[in-house]
């Protein structure tokens, strides 16, 4: 019973190792779909995405999952709304 529940919790605890893993490699496969799929990315917004896939893949290399989500995550918020200026207002 106590080697069972040893297994279990140490499944538990391996668990968002992976799932931060596989969230990673998700994204930066959403982006590489998204760059040949995208034809209505101009040129600057390419060349960012470009950089912000470069930086996750170096940290998921270095085996930084945050830095590797949150970069392949801001990409991947750009490629969303390319026709965003940043600004939110209603010009009131």
């Amino acid at each position: 019973m106590k080697r069972t529940a040893l297994v279990f919790a140490a499944a538990l605890m391996t668990s968002p190792v992976f799932a931060a893993s596989d969230l990673c490699d998700v994204n930066l496969q959403k982006i590489d779909d998204g760059m040949t799929t995208a034809p209505t990315l101009g040129e600057p917004m390419k060349s960012e995405v470009a950089e912000l896939k470069a930086e996750a893949m170096k940290a998921r290399d270095a085996g930084d999952e945050k830095a590797c989500i949150a970069a392949s995550g801001k990409a991947l918020q750009m490629m969303k709304a390319p026709g965003d200026g940043g600004g939110s207002g209603s010009g009131q």
